[in-house]
Parts: C-alpha cells; structure tokens; sequence
C-alpha cells in the first residue's frame, strides 16, 4: 500500500484564514483602534522566530502581557479556528479507499499541532502524524518522513503534499517520494527549487491526479 504524505498548514487546513480570525478576536479582546488588526496578522506573516512576532506584537500595541503569554494564548485558541474543507476530507476518504496509507508530516509545536489535527477531525481521516515538536527533526529533513511510515508501517512510496517548496517539496524529493505543490497556477517557481510532480490549487485537486497517476 503506498503513503500519501500531507502537510498541514496551507495544505489540510486554511492557517492564514485562521491567523486573520485570531487577530479580530485579539483586536477586539484588548480593545485596540482601527487598523490594529492588520499590524497584528502582518506580525503574524512575519518569516521571524514566533518569539519575535509576538514580541513585536506586544511592544508595538504596548499590552501589559509578554509575548510569551499571547503566544500562548494563541496557540490554545488556533485549533479552534483552523478549518479543513468538506472536499478535502472527502478526498482523503476517497484516498483511503483506494488502498492508500494516509500520514501528516508538519512542523510546528506539538500542543498547536496536534490540536488541529483532531479539532477539523483529520485524526479520524489518516493513519497517523508526526510533528517536528516531538520528532526532533523538521521538514525538509528526510528522517522526518521515516519516521511517519514507521509509525505507520508501511513503505516509505508515495506522495508528499504541500505548500511549502522548500519544506513539502524539498523535504519529499528528499525522501524519494513524488511530490505535490499545492499553490495558485500563477505562482513564481524559483530557479533553484527541485521540480515537483504536479501543481495543484487543493488537496483534494492533488488527491485527483495521484489516483489518475
């Protein structure tokens, strides 16, 4: 039976859509001013440590919190925001039904992670998951994808899905597995990437060409 690896952030659930959520409710919570709310989701987008994002956050709408606390605050609240679409999750079961292993390979904390996986109800859709938070080894490392299949107990063949061409694709040419870019059709490809497989706008788009594959 092959493994379908999918990411899960901007690949099984809508993060961006949720960080945006989050920021309204944050804005709302403290009663900050009009615009707040685009400061705290740029903060947010940010390719800084989380540390720095939620340091900046605090410091710039002068809270009487740390950073540490709102961060945490936000993890606690995302997994009740995030959202995996009804397609998606049909697409799985159709995944599954066709004879697939199905695993999550994700970065991130495990407590964040986690949860997400189990509030959209992915857990009851897949065979198992890792998280870099417990797993000690992040995407693109290879280990990380040996270490889904062990879990699993199947062979590392397959598909990695993802959003990422650094972490999803790279991390799955990495690991010998054919590979899946989920982004819009008129995103810039860098020169220096490893070439995926197919582009796709969705999971369950992906779903479609592995099984025609």
């Amino acid at each position: 039976m092959p493994l379908a690896v999918f990411d899960l952030d901007g690949t099984l659930v809508d993060q961006m859509s949720a960080a945006r959520s989050w920021a309204d409710e944050f804005v709302s919570q403290w009663n900050l001013p009009n615009g707040a709310t685009d400061l705290v989701a740029a903060a947010l987008r940010e390719r800084a440590s989380k540390e720095m994002s939620f340091d900046r956050i605090v410091e710039e709408c002068s809270l009487p919190a740390s950073g540490a606390e709102v961060w945490a605050a936000y993890r606690a609240r995302m997994p009740q925001l995030v959202q995996c679409t009804h397609e998606d999750k049909k697409s799985l079961a159709e995944l599954r039904a066709a004879g697939w292993n199905i695993g999550i390979a994700t970065n991130g904390m495990v407590d964040n992670q986690e949860g997400k996986i189990r509030s959209t109800g992915l857990a009851d859709l897949v065979d198992g998951w890792v998280i870099s938070g417990e797993a000690g080894v992040r995407k693109p490392d290879a280990r990380i994808f040996t270490i889904l299949a062990e879990r699993i107990g199947c062979p590392l063949e397959g598909w990695m899905i993802g959003d990422s061409l650094e972490h999803d694709v790279g991390g799955g040419v990495n690991a010998g597995l054919h590979t899946a870019w989920i982004a819009p059709l008129n995103a810039t490809v860098p020169s220096d990437i490893e070439r995926f497989d197919t582009r796709c706008s969705s999971a369950a788009e992906a779903v479609t060409a592995i099984l025609a594959a």
